[in-house]
């Protein structure tokens, strides 16, 4: 559920942004922006999205804590809209 409602959000408004941010230090004419700071950052953004889209999302599936359906909010919405 986390997925379908952050990882929209975490995708388009930090990786892509981010990225299209950055893409403008590759066109640099200087070669210290392109080796040093392109990369740096290009490989930031790459590991941070892949943290929050792929790894974070796990580990807390595995390690968090065991809720029931039956007492949780989304339960209660189900059932409003079942009546």
């Amino acid at each position: 559920m986390a997925m379908m409602t952050m990882g929209n959000s975490v995708f388009i408004g930090i990786a892509c942004t981010k990225f299209i941010g950055v893409i403008v230090l590759a066109f640099a004419l200087s070669t210290l922006f392109k080796l040093y700071y392109f990369r740096m950052y290009f490989l930031m953004i790459i590991a941070g999205t892949f943290n929050g889209l792929c790894v974070l999302p796990i580990v807390l599936a595995v390690a968090g804590p065991i809720t029931s359906i039956k007492g949780s909010r989304y339960s209660k919405i189900n059932m409003d809209n079942s009546e």
